[in-house]
């Protein structure tokens, strides 16, 4: 097998086309009134190669286990048509091809798109996260619209590179966020520019993942898995491991990273931050403005260069952006959680949540995806009768699926696509990774996308590719 690497900075399609040749719902939700009001308001999709309404999208999906699942039954739900079913672990998918017949099967994305590029209008990607930028990219570069799971890359090079390709090809696209879609998540932030708290200058998130001693979700802080004694040697007669390593490097199987236990292996997954970063830190990013340059620190415990920390902290010190002041913002994982507010009383935070520190008060969302918020303490909401108007549109049942698939078809650009949003979000998210793993406060100069101070940083932001 051909080992040789590439960067991020010449990994295009024809890298993975050149390999791979070796090798009705939606109206129930109000699909249809969505687009005529976007039709009505006067204004234009911007997206090319949109499906008319008169036929449903179709979509395949790379990665329809697990989280894949969920996003496939979604967006079928939403209207889809489900054309193309591709996994590298055919047991974990077979409750995809059990649902889903008369759906072609695959286990190499790159045949799929190759084969049946002019029956699939769109594609939705769940793989580990470092194969969303691949998969992503070469149906990109197909015109094909792209429904991407968080994180929406592996690195911050990636996020940058899918931006422009996006962008060049005008595609419809989102990333599996779904929060963002979500009721709290817009009053958040219609709260604070309200100014509900006053001026917000220091925020809180946390996390349970990957775990608290004792009860791991998954494993962190440890060495390459042992192997498990009680499972046969060699590949699952089910899963294609070359094609579930992807580019990442060549590594003999190991039983017990797929199909989940990737996500704390450098190499693969993006820890706990990557996991959980961008659902709970997309409303302050959002509501704040919280991209560009910053300071990043890390605390941790149990990290190494191949897996991420049992726990840590990471803070952001963020400058003023034009008449916002700056802002201390700190993120927990791994059982660590900020001190309560005696604000709320008795109370105890939840397992996953933000809290948003005004000089007028303090809001708390105590929800994985925001999706409630309330003030504190509990009398001050009580009295919170005179509500800020609603200015930010609503989805309809807060379903990001069905966002999606309207784009598609001529309705109002997704919130959570990668152009506008969520490969800076994504990047955000990153920068605590980059502190995790240089072991430095790093300076992140979002012009040039270089840590100004940690040179090491690099190949974490662009990093090589294998060959497969």
């Amino acid at each position: 097998m051909n080992s040789k690497t590439m960067t991020s900075s010449n990994l295009t399609r024809r890298h993975f086309i050149k390999t791979a040749a070796a090798a009705t719902a939606a109206a129930a939700f109000g699909a249809p009134f969505i687009s005529r009001a976007w039709a009505a308001a006067g204004s234009k999709s911007p997206y090319s190669n949109l499906v008319p309404a008169t036929r449903k999208v179709r979509i395949a999906g790379i990665g329809v286990g697990g989280r894949g699942y969920s996003n496939l039954t979604g967006l079928a739900e939403a209207g889809a048509e489900i054309v193309a079913l591709c996994d590298v672990h055919f047991a974990h998918a077979s409750r995809a091809f059990y649902e889903y017949p008369g759906a072609a099967r695959y286990t190499d994305f790159r045949q799929m798109l190759d084969e049946m590029s002019d029956k699939i209008d769109a594609v939705f990607v769940s793989t580990p996260d470092h194969m969303h930028f691949p998969a992503a990219l070469m149906a990109i570069e197909r015109g094909k619209h792209v429904y991407v799971e968080k994180p929406l890359t592996h690195t911050i090079g990636e996020a940058r590179i899918l931006k422009a390709a996006a962008a060049k090809a005008g595609v419809v696209t989102q990333m599996g966020n779904q929060g963002h879609a979500n009721e709290g998540t817009r009053l958040i932030k219609e709260w604070i520019e309200a100014g509900v708290i006053g001026t917000v200058r220091e925020v809180h998130s946390w996390t349970n993942r990957p775990g608290v001693p004792g009860r791991p979700v998954w494993p962190q802080g440890i060495p390459w898995p042992a192997k498990d004694t009680k499972e046969k040697k060699g590949n699952p007669a089910t899963l294609d491991w070359n094609l579930w390593l992807g580019v990442a490097p060549k590594r003999e199987y190991i039983p017990n990273i797929a199909p989940f236990n990737w996500r704390g292996f450098w190499d693969y997954g993006c820890g706990a931050l990557g996991d959980m970063g961008c659902h709970i830190m997309d409303a302050p990013y959002w509501s704040l403005d919280l991209g560009g340059s910053c300071k990043v620190t890390a605390d941790q415990e149990g990290g190494s260069a191949v897996c991420g920390p049992t726990a840590s902290t990471i803070t952001y010190d963020i400058p003023a952006r034009g008449s916002l002041p700056p802002i201390k913002y700190v993120w927990y994982d791994g059982g660590r959680k900020p001190a309560a507010p005696k604000e709320l009383g008795n109370g105890k935070l939840a397992q996953g949540g933000t809290l948003y520190y005004g000089d007028k008060g303090i809001m708390y969302s105590d929800s994985d995806y925001s999706g409630s918020v309330k003030l504190l303490p509990e009398s001050r909401m009580k009295e919170f009768t005179n509500r800020p108007a609603k200015t930010i549109p609503r989805v309809p049942k807060a379903n990001q699926h069905l966002e999606f698939i309207t784009a598609i078809q001529g309705g109002p650009k997704p919130g959570s696509n990668i152009v506008d949003y969520s490969a800076g979000l994504t990047e955000f998210v990153s920068l605590g990774n980059l502190a995790l793993r240089t072991g430095k406060a790093i300076d992140w100069d979002a012009a040039r996308g270089v840590c100004s101070n940690a040179p090491e940083a690099q190949i974490l932001i662009n990093k090589n590719y294998r060959v497969y």
